[in-house]
C-alpha cells in the first residue's frame, strides 16, 4: 500500500502487526522498521513465548527486522540507525555486540534505552533504519535522523525532509482519554505546518503501564483511519512519563 509519498510494507515472514502500525514504512529516502521482539515465529502469524536468554532475543528480533526490510527489497547492509528497548539493566554491551556481528558493521547510529516492559513481556525490543534510496549515504541519514528521541522539549525539529516533535506528552484520567488528547495536539501540529496525519511516519511509544495499552490502541484506530498507520514502537516506561500517561516521540514527512 502506498500514496504519493510514502510506501507501507508488510510480510507474513515476520510478526504481524497487533495493533493499528505498519511493520515498516519507506519514506523520504528511508526505510523504517517498527518495533519487534525477541520471539520466535516457527510458522506465519504464530509466536513462541518470548526467549529468556538476551543473546538470543537479540538475534530472533533483528531477524524479524531483516525480514522486514527485505520485504522493502532491502538488507542488512543499508542498516544505518538501531534502537534498542530493554527490559533488564547493564545488558548494553551485549546488546551492541550481538548487533554488529548480526549486521556486519556497526551502525553510525545508536539509540538505546532501558524500559520497564515491552510487547509479550520480552526482554527486549528493537527498530531500526535503513537507507532506501541509493543515492542517500548512509552519513546524510544519519544527520538527518540523530535528532529524533533526543532533547524532550516538544518543540518542532525540521531535519532534511522530516520534522520531528520529541517528548509530547498526553493527560488524562486514563490512557484512553491522554491519547486522544495528544494524538488531537499531534495533528494540529501537522496542520499549522500544513499537513496531517497521512504525514506521520514513526512513532515511539512510552507508556506509564502495560495493562491498559489497548486504550491506545483504540485511540489510534479512531485517528488514522483510511490512513497508512505510521510504524512504531511501544514501550512501558514510567521513568519517561513521569506524571503523564502517555509521551511520544514522533517523526513526520515535511509537507510538499
Amino acid at each position: 500500500m502506498s500514496d504519493a509519498r510514502k510506501v507501507r510494507i508488510e510480510t507474513e515472514s515476520a510478526p504481524p502487526s497487533t495493533g493499528f502500525r505498519s511493520q515498516g514504512l519507506v519514506a523520504g529516502g528511508v526505510f523504517f522498521a517498527a518495533g519487534q521482539i525477541g520471539a520466535a515465529m516457527p510458522q506465519p502469524g504464530v509466536l513462541r513465548d518470548p526467549s529468556t536468554d538476551m543473546n538470543e532475543s537479540v538475534r530472533i528480533t533483528l531477524g524479524h527486522l531483516e525480514q522486514v526490510t527485505q520485504a522493502a527489497g532491502l538488507d542488512r547492509q543499508q542498516v544505518f540507525e538501531v534502537s534498542a528497548f530493554p527490559k533488564v539493566t547493564g545488558q548494553r554491551s551485549i546488546i551492541q555486540q550481538g548487533i554488529m556481528d548480526f549486521l556486519g558493521h556497526e551502525p553510525p547510529l545508536f539509540n538505546y534505552h532501558e524500559v520497564a516492559d515491552v510487547a509479550m513481556h520480552a526482554l527486549i525490543e528493537m527498530d531500526w533504519m535503513a537507507c532506501a534510496d541509493p543515492a542517500l549515504s548512509q552519513q546524510q541519514a544519519t544527520e538527518w535522523l540523530r535528532p529524533l528521541g533526543s532533547e524532550r522539549s516538544g518543540e518542532a525539529i525540521e531535519s532534511g525532509p522530516f520534522v520531528m516533535w520529541n517528548g509530547l506528552r498526553g493527560q488524562g484520567s486514563d490512557l484512553g482519554e491522554a491519547s486522544h488528547s495528544l494524538l488531537a495536539d499531534l495533528e494540529a501540529r501537522l496542520a499549522a505546518r500544513g499537513g496531517g496525519f497521512a504525514d506521520l511516519i514513526k512513532l515511539t511509544i512510552y507508556l506509564y503501564a502495560f495493562e491498559p495499552y489497548p486504550l491506545f490502541n483504540e485511540a489510534t484506530k479512531q485517528h488514522f483511519a483510511g490512513l497508512i498507520p505510521p510504524a512504531r514502537s511501544v514501550l512501558v516506561a514510567p521513568d519517561f512519563t513521569g506524571e503523564a500517561r502517555i509521551v511520544i516521540d514522533a517523526l513526520a514527512l515535511r509537507p510538499g
